[in-house]
């Protein structure tokens, strides 16, 4: 009996070996081979003496040799690309460009060396790539030439219209090339404007000239730190300021001031196919029926979104279907698959061609052609082009034979973007395209395995057949709304703070709609334009995008949408990286995406303290939290726009009863504000100072820890040691969040831009405000004349 226990004992290894095998065996399975394995050792994984380390290491050099017969080592350095655009234009990571050269050439050279060590060779070619990817990035935002104006300006000036849009109010956007400025002759004039015209005007067409006086400024910067910087896209778009046009534009350019230069072959073109655009969207949004309808329409076809209301993209947005209103995969793949569908049956129909010809290669290159066109007339923006490579990867693969939908071609499709365009990475359309192109593709990988190793069908009779193909439309719908939801969802709630949980009623009920009958109709429309045979097209088009309108605002009101509020940037990259592991490893070493997606389902949310005090770099809107998480604002005419930016990133509401117009007077504020100054106190005691008087900065200083003055003062620092933020500090630092120091009590502030600034945001630091002279009298001197500022 005393012995009993110690036999036990010795036998526990034992008991553990056989359950780690049996664990082992399960995940090598049926056959002891796995996933396409050879036989291996039958399964006895501790036979023999085996050690946990030699099975281990077993288990493993078969996972390898499933990846080395796939080929997956090609997924490493599209992802490591993304990875090393990602540190650039997201964290900000600027290494030294000649130090990055030789890091990643030795890397290199370590990799060829390790030809024998797949693992250790797949990690130095990640590397690698990794800061290829960071070259790539520095280079290309190096190289950008546009320019941003300093700050506020009013001008006039003379250039040439590029685009022209019309919004829902009927004002005019026009996007002017500017050729000149004068009073003042900017020192740094952006090379294109965004200028919108609410005056009564004869509307001009692209190529046309454009003088006037304007009003323009910047993009503006991050609503809070850690936000998205509205400078960023404008700034690779090539657009350098953001204005209005003060009154009608004139009709001659102004004293010292030039017509613009004649445009050259490219820009004419360029030119040219903007206009063709003009006309059809006038054209589409006239015969779709005007109002909601026809401006969406429009969108569908030429990419012109201006016309659509602010009410149909909140209903949209807010069921998840945003993603409509923009030209993507979705659009092309629809377009070019119809395409392929008619001209490949076309084909068909004629016995010797089908017979003696490739007809599906046909139709894949008419398919192609087909994309092209709707690439140029969309506008060929780079979300656009995005898509239109994607696309084109997967016909050409059909053209060589090769099947189309591979993960192998969305790798390569993201290699070619990231290389061309290297700051997609981090915006929301690239994230989520690429993210629900993936899933959608793993998915039709495992669904295609699964259909290979089903019993071959029966047949059966053609209303069964019917009614299969039915069913198999709807689930397949479902299924795909469920799969690039569930793939494009934390991208959603980290870029918009929505999720949309009810999407998937919505893309049942609207997709078939969509694929069916609006956009096939909408490129029938586009091909019978030419021949004036178009406008019943058209009109059904619009009749069923009421219907996707009608659904959209039922579901809106009956199906609850909230904010997500703060999302950690670091939950998105775990569950990035689950996908990458669940989509991109062929072997069972795709099981690593649970664990991985775990991490980034408990690490998603952002869990950190909200700040004390928010000021938004316009020095007029300033917020608080409260201990609930309420925020009250300072002025009672707030900026809606950053108001609702702030409101969305950190899950925060107004106190009830407060609208967009009522005054917040929380009881933290005291006493109440009057017009130009004001005296109130964060939830945990920091005292804050706000006036928009100059003279008041003194007493603004010595009366509270923060003291914002909304001027452009010269002073920078309080001497009671306070905190001062100015017009002239935010420029440089743009807003500001501010929390309190536990062990000293003193308010920290957090900028949203840094004090080396990213290429998009150095206009910050350029000399403003602008001077420029008054006209020399006939008798003075050009030099006599004094500056005066603006």
């Amino acid at each position: 009996m005393p012995q009993a226990p110690l036999r036990q004992g010795r036998q526990r290894p034992g008991e553990v070996a056989d359950a780690a095998g049996r664990l082992l065996r399960l995940l090598r399975g049926p056959g002891g081979a796995s996933d396409g394995d050879e036989a291996g050792d039958g399964g006895g994984a501790w036979q023999g003496g085996s050690t946990w380390r030699d099975a281990v290491t077993a288990w493993f050099a078969r996972q390898f040799a499933v990846e080395a017969a796939h080929r997956s080592g090609f997924h490493i350095l599209p992802v490591a690309l993304i990875a090393g655009a990602a540190a650039v234009f997201a964290i900000d990571w600027r290494p030294n460009v000649w130090a990055t050269i030789a890091v990643a050439a030795l890397f290199a050279a370590l990799a060829l060396r390790a030809a024998a060590l797949p693992v250790r060779r797949a990690i130095l070619l990640a590397l690698v790539g990794l800061l290829a990817g960071v070259l790539v990035s520095i280079g290309f935002a190096e190289r950008s030439e546009t320019t941003i104006i300093s700050g506020t300006a009013t001008t006039r000036i003379a250039g040439r219209v590029l685009s022209v849009s019309r919004d829902e109010k009927g004002r005019m956007r026009y996007v002017v090339a500017i050729t000149g400025t004068v009073r003042p002759v900017l020192s740094r004039p952006p090379r294109r404007a965004r200028i919108l015209v609410g005056a009564k005007h004869a509307p001009k067409s692209p190529g046309d000239p454009y003088y006037g006086l304007v009003r323009i400024g910047p993009p503006s910067g991050p609503a809070a730190p850690g936000r998205h910087d509205f400078a960023y896209q404008p700034f690779f778009d090539g657009v350098g300021a953001i204005g209005f046009s003060l009154g009608r534009p004139d009709d001659a350019p102004t004293d010292g001031l030039s017509p613009p230069p004649p445009a050259g072959v490219v820009e004419a073109l360029s030119l040219g196919l903007e206009r063709l655009r003009g006309t059809m969207t006038a054209r589409i949004s006239e015969a779709a029926g005007g109002g909601e309808a026809g401006a969406i329409a429009a969108a569908l076809v030429t990419g012109e979104r201006a016309g659509i209301s602010e009410d149909a993209e909140t209903w949209l947005r807010g069921v998840g279907l945003a993603h409509v209103l923009s030209i993507s995969g979705l659009h092309l793949a629809i377009v070019a698959g119809s395409a392929l569908l008619v001209v490949r049956s076309a084909l068909a129909l004629v016995p010797g061609l089908a017979l003696r010809y490739p007809v599906k290669k046909a139709a894949a290159v008419a398919a192609l052609v087909v994309a092209a066109l709707y690439l140029l007339l969309s506008g060929a923006n780079v979300a656009t082009q995005r898509a239109f490579v994607m696309l084109a990867v997967m016909l050409v693969a059909v053209i060589a034979d090769r099947p189309a939908l591979t993960i192998r071609n969305v790798s390569l499709a993201a290699l070619i973007v990231v290389v061309v365009a290297p700051h997609m990475v981090t915006t929301a359309s690239f994230q989520m395209s690429f993210a629900a192109t993936l899933a959608l593709v793993a998915g039709y990988r495992a669904l295609a395995r699964w259909q290979e190793r089903k019993a071959p069908s029966v047949p059966r009779p053609l209303a069964m057949r019917l009614l299969r193909l039915a069913g198999g439309t709807v689930l397949g719908i479902v299924a795909s709304s469920i799969i690039a939801g569930a793939a494009t969802a934390p991208y959603a709630a980290y870029h918009f703070h929505r999720v949309a949980p009810f999407g998937l009623v919505a893309n049942v009920l609207t997709l078939p709609l969509f694929t069916f009958l609006i956009m096939p109709l909408g490129l029938v429309g586009s091909l019978l334009m030419p021949f004036g045979l178009d406008a019943w097209a058209f009109y059904l088009m619009g009749r069923g995008v009421d219907l996707v309108l009608a659904i959209s605002e039922w579901l809106y009101g009956v199906l609850p949408d909230r904010s997500t509020g703060p999302i950690a940037g670091a939950g998105v990259v775990f569950l990035t990286a689950a996908l990458f592991a669940a989509a991109l490893f062929a072997s069972r070493l795709r099981l690593v995406a649970f664990p991985l997606a775990v991490v980034g389902l408990l690490t998603i949310r952002d869990t950190s303290p909200l700040p004390q005090l928010l000021v938004h770099e316009d020095g007029k809107t300033v917020a608080t939290f409260a201990a609930d998480g309420a925020i009250g604002y300072l002025q009672a005419r707030r900026n809606g726009f950053v108001a609702d930016q702030w409101e969305r990133s950190f899950g925060s509401e107004p106190p009830p009863g407060e609208g967009d117009a009522a005054a917040p007077a929380p009881a933290r504020i005291e006493p109440p504000c009057d017009r130009d100054f004001c005296r109130f106190q964060t939830r945990d005691g920091l005292r804050v100072v706000w006036t928009s008087d100059y003279r008041r900065t003194g007493e603004a200083c010595d009366g509270g820890d923060i003291a914002i003055v909304a001027r452009a003062i010269r002073l920078e620092t309080c001497r009671s040691g306070a905190a001062l933020v100015t017009l002239r500090t935010l420029r440089r630092t743009g807003s500001l969040a501010f929390s309190r120091d536990v062990q000293t009590g003193r308010a920290v502030p957090l900028r949203s831009v840094p004090a080396d600034p990213q290429p998009w945001n150095r206009h910050r630091l350029a000399p403003w405000p602008e001077y420029w002279k008054k006209p020399a009298a006939p008798d003075e001197e050009p030099n006599s004349n004094s500056a005066s500022a603006r």
